[in-house]
């Protein structure tokens, strides 16, 4: 009794790696149903071949653990065939034992049986027993059982196999067969020994089957070394498509594992997160909160993109079905590969996106569920106007509802103005106030990348510097635009205003000339020390580099004083100060351009809107001025040209707290400052004659409390001058001196209450090479 014959061999003719045809490579998977018998037809071919090598004396031609596997599996393999080609057992009960021998060789109805030693089954009651186990079992049902037992016994068996595998229509030549070499036929000796070819199962010589190389005995055997003769290793070089078919089959099998294990491990997930989100919802439903209201808010989050899930990837056809024969392997791979990369990047982003739908239901249900179990909101808006700068950050980080409520109220604004922080914080505080609005930064930006792009070739790639994403502070880029500019100007002597910037540093290092007492603190004296003349040298280059890149401006007396106090305060930093002041000059908040332009236009306005809010503020100080001919601008042209920074009326550390007030208010905070002096000195002024009254703002003493820092800014912010206020009186001042403002100040000061565009950056038209150092960029 036989399951197949030698015969049988011939639906599978030429080599076995076959590269013209591509096989499933997901033999786990189920096949379409019109394609089980194809398939079964596949098997019944692979497992004949295997049994009639090892039945018919070429056990040797057939791997040792597939023979041992299909050996053991014989009695169900054969009565399935029977089943399948016969028919239910029950047909054939009442026969005699002794005709099965018939009936199976009548399996194949074209192909006679042969029995040779050591071919029979165990016993034709055992084939019996399993055929009867199968019942009235359907054809199709039973050859799909078949299917999936040899799958079992013979994983990958219907692969695209990555190595050759040895001819199925051979079987192994007897030694006795040949006694010379098939291809130099030299004869065999004890020396010259007979070996078998692996591929074709002929009888070479040694030095004809010198080679080794990996195959499969048969498909579903495992690759082994094997020796092969010259004709068949020549095949197989020359076979240009195999290394491509091997290197796409194994691409293809990782990506398809790695679909599968990220389909795995995303349903494990949301499982995970989708009973954590249920039980979310059941608490915030237990807690009285909308839930249709946070559905809305977590779909708003997700946006409009239709949702997904991962039992929608599947493996393309290509991958998973076999082709017609006149598709060729290489190509139709190709293809699979194709599709199965875009295949993986669906489920990436499909689990990406499940995940993250999951994840935003979470932090919105559990945003609300912290949100109702918090009682202390009446305790927290009164205590909010009392923290730090570094207490309201922290604590808008908690909930949406107080970074809500702190931004509303702009409370980090106040506390800058009303409590002191560290200094290492100030410069990066001061900067981002300062940038805050978008034409200041844009311009801050296009001058860094102008800079850089016309007089650096570092930067001359096609990849530009993205100003807008980092700060002056943060990186080194920054610096080297500095130095460009620094560059450019040349040595001192070379610009236009190079002559008095050298004169006035020097009275910036200097005693002053209206304050007739001496600081008794002169460690607190920023300018003072061992290293004045580095520091003088730092002021110049700042002073230089920022009048060169403002030429319509220029140098104006009281920018020395400023330039200073942002270097004292940035430890001395160049770079850093440059753009502290530039960013500071170009906002339209600060109007510091308009305070240096030639003539001072802005200087009056101020002087003008001064005056007003004494006569109200101070009706008995205004009422002594004016019997004194004293003029406000007597004292007070030092603090709005420099901001107080020139230090003859407040000390350093008073001066800092007035430019944190001034960086997040404005101008309404230099005359509140200046409103709380002449308060705190009203009693004095009414009792001097006018030359007295100049030497009281300059002759405090130390231990005043006026000059207390944070008495300061406490009294200042007692008095309520507004921006409202300001641009009343300003308007006041158009209708009173019509031609002072009109054809002198930025173009934003046309429209009260508009937020006009900063100047552009231009570039001269002339090469870099020809401009002169003064003129290197100019705004308009």
């Amino acid at each position: 009794m036989r399951l197949a014959t030698k015969t049988q061999m011939h639906l599978r003719p030429s080599f076995s790696f076959e590269p013209s045809v591509v096989v499933p490579v997901d033999a786990s998977s189920l096949v379409a149903e019109n394609d089980v018998p194809a398939k079964y037809h596949r098997a019944l071919s692979v497992v004949s071949a295997i049994f009639n090598k090892y039945y018919n004396g070429s056990h040797r031609a057939v791997d040792v653990d597939v023979a041992r596997r299909l050996v053991a599996h014989e009695d169900v393999l054969f009565s399935i065939q029977c089943h399948i080609e016969q028919g239910p057992a029950a047909i054939h009960r009442e026969k005699k034992t002794s005709e099965v021998r018939d009936i199976t060789a009548q399996a194949h109805h074209s192909t006679p049986w042969f029995a040779l030693c050591g071919g029979y089954l165990n016993g034709p009651g055992s084939v019996m027993r399993e055929w009867d186990k199968l019942g009235e079992m359907a054809p199709e049902a039973a050859m799909n059982e078949y299917v999936v037992l040899v799958d079992r016994l013979l994983p990958g068996w219907d692969d695209q196999s990555e190595f050759p595998v040895a001819r199925q229509d051979r079987f192994w030549q007897d030694d006795a067969v040949r006694s010379a070499c098939s291809v130099c036929e030299a004869p065999f000796t004890v020396h010259n020994r007979r070996h078998h070819c692996r591929m074709c199962f002929d009888i070479f010589c040694h030095l004809c089957t010198a080679s080794q190389v990996e195959l499969l005995l048969s498909r579903g055997a495992p690759p082994r070394k094997y020796r092969v003769c010259g004709a068949c290793k020549a095949s197989i070089d020359n076979d240009k498509g195999l290394a491509e078919v091997r290197r796409l089959v194994t691409e293809n099998r990782r990506i398809k594992d790695a679909i599968q294990a990220l389909a795995k491990t995303t349903e494990t997930q949301v499982a995970a997160q989708a009973a954590v989100v249920a039980k979310l919802r059941a608490e915030a439903t237990h807690l009285g909160c909308d839930v249709a209201k946070l559905e809305a808010i977590t779909a708003a989050k997700l946006g409009a993109s239709p949702s997904r899930t991962m039992e929608e990837v599947k493996t393309p056809p290509a991958h998973k079905f076999k082709p017609s024969e006149s598709v060729e392997a290489c190509a139709q791979l190709r293809l699979a590969h194709r599709q199965l990369g875009m295949c993986l990047k669906v489920a990436e982003v499909r689990s990406k996106k499940a995940l993250e739908s999951l994840h935003i239901a979470m932090v919105v249900y559990e945003e609300a569920i912290r949100h109702k179990k918090i009682r202390w909101h009446p305790v927290a808006a009164g205590a909010l106007p009392y923290l730090s700068v570094f207490d309201l950050a922290m604590l808008s980080q908690t909930c949406k509802t107080l970074h809500a409520y702190i931004a509303k109220h702009d409370l980090q604004r106040k506390a800058i103005a009303q409590q002191a922080f560290p200094a290492c914080f100030r410069p990066q505080m001061w900067l981002s106030r300062l940038c805050s609005d978008s034409d200041t930064n844009k311009f801050i930006c296009d001058l860094a990348e102008a800079l850089t792009s016309a007089l650096s070739l570092e930067y001359d790639s096609d990849q530009a510097v993205q100003w807008y994403s980092i700060m002056p502070k943060s990186s080194p880029i920054w610096s080297e635009a500095y130095g460009l500019i620094l560059e450019r100007c040349g040595a001192i002597g070379n610009l236009e205003h190079d002559k008095q910037i050298v004169a006035d540093v020097g009275r910036t290092f200097g005693r002053s000339a209206v304050r007739k007492t001496k600081r008794r603190e002169r460690e607190a004296d920023p300018y003072e020390g061992l290293d004045r003349e580095p520091k003088k040298d730092s002021l110049i280059n700042v002073l230089r580099a920022f009048t060169s890149t403002n030429a319509t401006v220029g140098y104006c007396q009281g920018m020395n004083f400023l330039a200073a106090f942002m270097l004292a305060n940035v430890e001395w930093n160049e770079a850093q100060a440059f753009w502290l002041l530039a960013a500071m000059a170009v906002s339209p908040t600060y109007e510091i351009m308009d305070m240096y332009k030639p003539g001072v236009p802005l200087l009056n306005l101020r002087f003008f809107q001064l005056h007003m809010l004494v006569k109200q503020w101070l009706p008995a100080v205004h009422a002594h001025f004016e019997a004194q001919d004293f003029h406000v601008s007597m004292c007070a042209s030092g603090w709005f040209m420099t901001l107080f920074t020139n230090f003859d009326t407040l000390p350093p550390d008073a001066v800092v707290r007035v430019m944190d007030g001034f960086v997040v208010y404005g101008w309404k905070m230099i005359f509140r400052v200046a409103l709380a002096l002449l308060t705190y000195l009203e009693s004095a002024i009414l009792a001097a004659d006018l030359e007295a009254i100049v030497d009281l703002f300059y002759n405090l003493d130390d231990g005043a409390l006026i000059l207390h820092p944070e008495y300061l800014v406490h009294a200042a912010n007692k008095i309520k001058v507004t921006n409202s206020m300001l641009q009343a009186l300003q308007d006041d001042y158009d209708e009173l001196y019509p031609s002072n403002l009109g054809a002198t100040l930025s173009p934003r000061h046309e429209t009260a209450g508009s937020t006009p565009a900063l100047p552009m950056l231009k570039l001269t038209s002339a090469s870099i090479d020809d401009v002169g150092p003064d003129t290197i960029c100019t705004t308009s």
